[in-house]
């Protein structure tokens, strides 16, 4: 195991300031006399994150499958300190990965959950000692031959052009358009917000500080396929909340009329009511 494990998954270089508006927030007027040389990244959004890399951590235990894990752990533990608050962090992750007891029915079964097995791709064998991967397994293996043979699902959505589709909605088939989001608007502010002066320690004390947040200014549009209203963008602009809504809202486009399907045009599509 590499020596600088800990620097490679938690460590990272200060970001530049990307979703910043350029000049003057304030007036000059109304900033500060005297500043330190942190706070101006801080209040430009440039401060130093942390990485959470965790692959170069993944690849080393894959490639230790079929070793003894206490030879491996040890070797996690002659790098990774206790004593040390970021590497202490790294070796929380290992749970991540291993499943260091997993459980035995009687039988000789691996013990299952309403999932299927355990969510690591690495387990320990409790007999043996090492280090398997857990695909191997002939559950995990019956899962996956199940799910390749799996009836495809019926489809609830049918895109007939760029600004039109077939759409299932409470059992009833509807013909609705479409149209693009509005662009979102930002606009950005200095607030004061509490932190804990180092993240990574429970009993870190909490410190305030002023920090630029560009909040959405956009106002929601009405879906009326949903029913609801829909936000056009974060409601803060950074990478996290733009990655978080992304996933939740991937189509950028919105439903602003929608008409139920007749019998022909059911029967034309190939589709019927449920």
């Amino acid at each position: 195991m590499r020596d600088d494990m800990a620097k490679i998954i938690v460590e990272r270089p200060r970001i530049p300031d990307r979703y910043g508006s350029k000049g003057r927030v304030r007036p000059l007027e109304d900033l500060p006399q005297h500043e330190g040389m942190r706070r101006p990244h801080l209040l430009a959004g440039g401060g130093k994150y942390l990485n959470e890399n965790l692959q170069p951590l993944r690849r080393y235990l894959e490639r230790q499958v079929g070793r003894p894990w206490r030879k491996v752990y040890a070797e996690i533990a002659k790098n990774l300190r206790a004593d040390n608050t970021v590497q202490q962090h790294v070796r929380d992750h290992l749970k991540d990965f291993v499943a260091v007891t997993p459980r035995r029915v009687f039988g000789g079964w691996w013990s299952r959950s309403r999932s299927g097995l355990w969510h690591q791709p690495l387990y320990v064998d409790p007999v043996t000692g090492l280090l398997c991967r857990t695909d191997r397994l002939p559950e995990e293996k019956a899962r996956r031959r199940a799910k390749r043979h799996r009836a495809p699902e019926a489809p609830t959505r049918i895109e007939l052009a760029p600004d039109r589709e077939l759409r299932l909605i409470d059992g009833l088939w509807y013909e609705v358009r479409l149209a693009p989001m509005p662009e979102p608007v930002f606009l950005a502010g200095v607030e004061m917000q509490t932190r804990p002066l180092r993240p990574y320690d429970q009993k870190s004390p909490l410190v305030k500080e002023e920090v630029l947040v560009r909040r959405l200014a956009t106002p929601a549009v009405w879906d009326v396929a949903a029913g609801a209203l829909i936000e056009v963008g974060p409601a803060i602009d950074d990478p996290t909340s733009w990655r978080k809504y992304r996933t939740a809202q991937p189509d950028r486009r919105y439903a602003v009329a929608k008409r139920m399907l007749n019998h022909l045009e059911l029967r034309r599509h190939g589709v019927r009511n449920s």
